[in-house]
């Protein structure tokens, strides 16, 4: 089987070589940008400063300057990560005057280190914390397939603008569905590394952290030719102090290869177009070398636990906010804060205890088998103007709240911090795209997109409604 090529990878090695100039490059994906203003994908475009940038590589490049990696490769940032120069508004009204952001993110840094241009950021939900894809401060971003479904969140314009090929890569976040979701959500690949492989020293609480950062693009490739790029320890993170266990094994990734199939993850139901795909997902496993075999899911339902620590990380960032200031806030996110203030000390302990115990479970799994296959979320998209207090229909039933009901499979391998990687399986009767995830061991970040990239060259993404071609 050839190896897959990587878009990122040759763009960088035409703008190396002078065959193509950077400033037409970054052009381009800023005029692919503004043609599609009217899904709503970016926060904010940086067209003076992508060019400014653009012009210092080419001159570099003239000179004989090596100038890295991706040299020139158009990328986007996710609204709630720092990228110099661009404001970080969070999805909020709270944050709509913001000013520039004086520096970067690490991994922002390492990006541009690396020689990529950063065109602009991309929108997320109000504070990302939702899996829907609007805010009060950008509104709705569409999905480019149907503007009818959602696009999924909170990474909401990363899917949309990578899906359209705006960029062939975007940084974004994942702390409970939010790079695998909108990956699924919009026919894309989208890679959860293990916790901190891609650190993150903006986390107020570096222990306690599941907050990954991700990225999504069109191919295994492009996210493989980033990754190195953008990983690796830096010392205010802790667990980025440790690395990947290794390159991927040599010859077939799947071959003799052991997949756990698990068609639930605490939620009631999974709609049958769902678990049909994600039974075709398994059979082509199975066609690499890998035995797949079905069981039931047997431990805590990951919501509650989730839903805990999460919302008193809300609670505390708006401490020492005023009412007035609160009542600007999305109704869901500001519900979740009101929970958190009802929780007491023990309650957070006992999320704490449970979600060691699901870590300790999943790797027990994880020590019999190679990898876990799962849907990515229960049912096939829901619409774009879907309340996310409202309760989820999976094959005209009721099942319970879309949080828990529909994307469990996402949120549980962030509390355990396992590799996992969302992969597109065609598109379900409703016309969006559908997804299911794989998941490995702690470390085994090479191995699991070597195994995903074998996936994708027997399954071939759908293709997006008048996406643009490769820059």
């Amino acid at each position: 089987m050839a190896a897959e090529t990587s878009a990122v990878a040759q763009l960088a090695a035409a703008h190396a070589s002078g065959a193509r100039r950077v400033a037409d490059t970054v052009a381009e994906a800023l005029s692919r940008a503004r043609a599609i203003a009217p899904l709503n994908a970016f926060a904010a475009l940086d067209e003076v400063g992508a060019m400014a940038a653009a012009a210092v590589l080419d001159a570099r490049i003239g000179a004989g300057e090596e100038v890295g990696p991706l040299a020139g490769v158009p990328v986007s940032v996710k609204d709630i990560l720092d990228s110099a120069g661009l404001p970080t508004r969070w999805g909020s009204l709270l944050f709509a005057d913001a000013p520039p952001a004086q520096a970067d993110i690490a991994a922002v840094g390492r990006l541009k280190a690396a020689g990529a241009v950063v065109i602009g950021k991309t929108t997320t939900t109000e504070f990302a914390h939702s899996p829907l894809g609007a805010s009060p401060l950008t509104g709705l971003t569409l999905n480019p397939f149907d503007a009818a479904l959602t696009c999924g969140g909170s990474s909401s314009g990363a899917g949309t603008s990578v899906a359209m090929g705006v960029t062939p890569v975007t940084l974004a976040t994942d702390a409970g569905c939010s790079t695998r979701l909108p990956a699924a959500a919009t026919g894309l690949y989208g890679f959860k590394p293990t916790l901190s492989l891609v650190p993150h020293e903006r986390v107020p609480d570096g222990f306690g952290s599941f907050i990954h950062l991700g990225l999504l693009a069109r191919s295994v490739a492009d996210i493989a030719a980033t990754l190195p790029v953008v990983a690796g320890p830096m010392p205010a993170d802790p667990w980025s102090l440790k690395g990947p266990s290794g390159p991927a094994p040599a010859g077939s990734p799947l071959a003799g290869r052991k997949v756990l199939l698990w068609l639930t993850t605490g939620n009631r139901m999974v709609a049958g177009e769902v678990e049909a795909a994600t039974r075709h997902a398994a059979g082509i496993l199975e066609a690499l070398g890998a035995s797949v075999r079905v069981e039931a899911y047997g431990f805590a339902h990951p919501d509650p636990i989730w839903s805990t620590l999460q919302q008193s990380n809300w609670a505390l960032r708006f401490a020492a906010t005023p009412d007035a200031a609160l009542a600007r806030l999305s109704p869901t996110l500001r519900a979740g804060i009101a929970a958190a203030r009802g929780f007491s000390a023990l309650d957070l302990l006992r999320a704490q205890v449970a979600r060691t115990q699901l870590f300790r479970q999943v790797q027990g799994v994880l020590g019999e088998v190679d990898f876990i296959l799962t849907p990515c979320v229960s049912a096939p998209l829901v619409g774009a103007d879907f309340d996310l207090a409202g309760p989820l229909a999976v094959d005209g039933k009721e099942t319970g709240p879309l949080r828990s009901e529909w994307t469990s499979a996402l949120s549980l391998f962030d509390l355990t911090g396992h590799p996992a990687i969302a992969m597109p399986v065609g598109l379900a009767q409703n016309g969006g795209p559908l997804g299911v995830q794989l998941v490995a061991r702690w470390g085994a970040d090479h191995h699991l997109l070597a195994a995903a990239a074998a996936f994708g060259a027997t399954l071939p993404a759908p293709v997006c409604p008048g996406a643009f071609g490769a820059l």
